[in-house]
């Protein structure tokens, strides 16, 4: 991991790697369901980037070192930064246009979903702002609610995955 990598500016991008796989998600399917979650969320990820965009400012009014240093990144940590929460740009559309279902494009959320709560639990441990870390904590919790939002549309599109998370079928 290059020492001096902004944490801020990292996640800024996830953010808005976030935004594009939401507003492309919203417009695969005609799902009207579909569409309006995704693009509630990525109108949250929108506001994660703009809060991110205002703690960067305070950070440098600050003058807090923000960045990542090679000593407090482990080999754990630097793997999710290398991965991202995201498919990287080019593979997020094709992965985008492969999937056929509303449970697939749903299943694609909730494992980005679970990489951030990952990698924001790990950026809240490693961060000594106590800023930062409040504001990487905050994240975790609203990441949280994305998975169980995504995961009701997901459970009313695809029986099994109901039954799997009830309990029964119906």
């Amino acid at each position: 991991m290059a020492q001096g990598k902004s944490i801020i500016d990292y996640a800024m991008k996830q953010e808005r790697d976030g935004m594009t796989f939401y507003n492309k998600a919203s417009r695969k399917f005609g799902d009207k369901e579909l569409k309006k979650l995704f693009a509630k969320l990525a109108g949250e990820e929108k506001k994660h980037l703009e809060s991110f965009k205002s703690l960067k400012v305070k950070a440098q009014q600050k003058n807090v070192d923000e960045s990542f240093r090679s000593t407090g990144v482990d080999e754990y940590l630097e793997a999710l930064i290398k991965e991202g929460i995201f498919p990287k740009d080019e593979a997020m559309s094709k992965q985008i246009d492969k999937l056929e279902s509303v449970t697939d494009v749903c299943a694609l959320a909730m494992t980005a979903e679970k990489n951030a709560i990952l990698l924001y639990s790990e950026l809240a441990k490693a961060s000594t702002d106590k800023e930062q870390k409040k504001m990487f904590n905050q994240l975790v919790k609203e990441e949280k609610s994305h998975i169980a939002m995504v995961s009701a549309l997901r459970a009313d599109h695809d029986p099994a995955y109901a039954a799997m998370k009830f309990g029964r079928f119906f």
